[in-house]
């Protein structure tokens, strides 16, 4: 064998002797976390809605939940997501999606015809 074929052979057996041995690399530090949902809580008493805005803004692709509480049956609908929730009274429901479609959305009881806020992805 050639001293330079030695060499090569000696040098790539205590590479994989360094790096093989066992020894793990460092794990991967974790870098951003994923962003919390934007919440959006609301409850409805005697037909009155409350809500602490009348125009939640997200951004694209933002997880939205949507939580609700009603004293009386309804239907909570998200036009342009065509997302429904059935209320049941006392009964909290929470609506969560992706807001992944840009726009402006009104959000409304069906059964009583309330308007509930509007939601608006940037």
């Amino acid at each position: 064998m050639s001293r330079r074929r030695v060499l090569a052979t000696t040098a790539a057996a205590a590479l994989l002797t360094t790096v093989g041995c066992g020894s793990k690399a460092p794990a991967p530090q974790a870098t951003a976390t994923a962003a919390p949902a934007v919440k959006v809580t609301m409850t409805v008493t005697g037909g009155k809605v409350r809500t602490a805005s009348p125009r939640v803004t997200v951004r694209r692709g933002r997880t939205v939940e949507i939580d609700v509480t009603s004293d009386a049956a309804d239907e909570f609908h998200l036009h342009g997501y065509d997302r429904e929730l059935e209320l049941k009274p006392g009964v909290p429901g929470v609506l969560r999606f992706v807001a992944d479609q840009p726009g402006v959305f009104e959000a409304e009881l069906h059964r009583s015809g309330a308007r509930v806020f509007e939601l608006q992805v940037d």
